[in-house]
């Protein structure tokens, strides 16, 4: 029987190749004559950048007040049972900030990232206090104001101030200061040991 090409056209015995249409008919020459796959380069997606914890950041914007909020209450209760919890209260609001942060976002959290969002927190609650500040200072200036002030039950540390309120005026730059570093640093810290706890080994800061 005569051999066939898969076209239908009938070979010689010996034909290495169809005369009609050229097709290979023996395996070393179609291994030969088929040319390789050329590899697909595939072009990596590029990951998104994690976002910058900053006041841009709208996440981390509304994370950082909500807890500050939550955080003047919890430290005026604290301060009623004992003025040393204060400290704990501020760490822990930093570290939960941190935790509310991770839970909702896609991206990992850097230690970095949760100190901003700590000191983000400390530095709410630092400018309730200057605004705080702001009206006692007009307050005790005005013979007015200090009267008011004289007629509500306040401690000795307010009665200190409203009979010589130019010696609280003139400290008032320093323990601004310590304010600043005492409401900032300690949420910074908390933020830290709750953004580390957990982080994996991609970070964002």
């Amino acid at each position: 029987m005569q051999p066939r090409c898969t076209c239908g056209a009938v070979l010689p015995d010996d034909a290495r190749f169809c005369h009609k249409c050229g097709k290979p008919q023996y395996e070393e020459d179609i291994a030969r004559l088929t040319p390789e796959p050329v590899p697909v380069a595939r072009t990596p997606v590029p990951l998104p950048e994690p976002r910058r914890i900053s006041f841009s950041n709208s996440r981390a914007v509304g994370i950082t007040l909500a807890v500050a909020a939550c955080t003047l209450f919890g430290i005026g209760i604290a301060t009623l049972v004992s003025p040393f919890l204060a400290p704990i209260v501020l760490c822990a609001a930093g570290a939960i900030a941190a935790k509310l942060y991770k839970g909702r976002s896609v991206e990992p959290l850097s230690p970095a990232g949760g100190a901003r969002l700590g000191w983000m927190t400390g530095l709410w609650l630092f400018a309730v206090v200057v605004i705080c500040l702001a009206f006692f200072s007009v307050a005790i200036t005005s013979p007015s104001g200090r009267e008011l002030l004289k007629s509500i039950p306040t401690n000795a540390e307010v009665a200190k101030m409203l009979a010589n309120p130019h010696e609280f005026l003139a400290d008032l730059p320093v323990g601004m200061i310590q304010t600043f570093l005492f409401v900032t640093l300690l949420p910074g810290l908390g933020g830290m040991l709750g953004a580390k706890l957990g982080t994996g080994s991609r970070q964002s800061s």
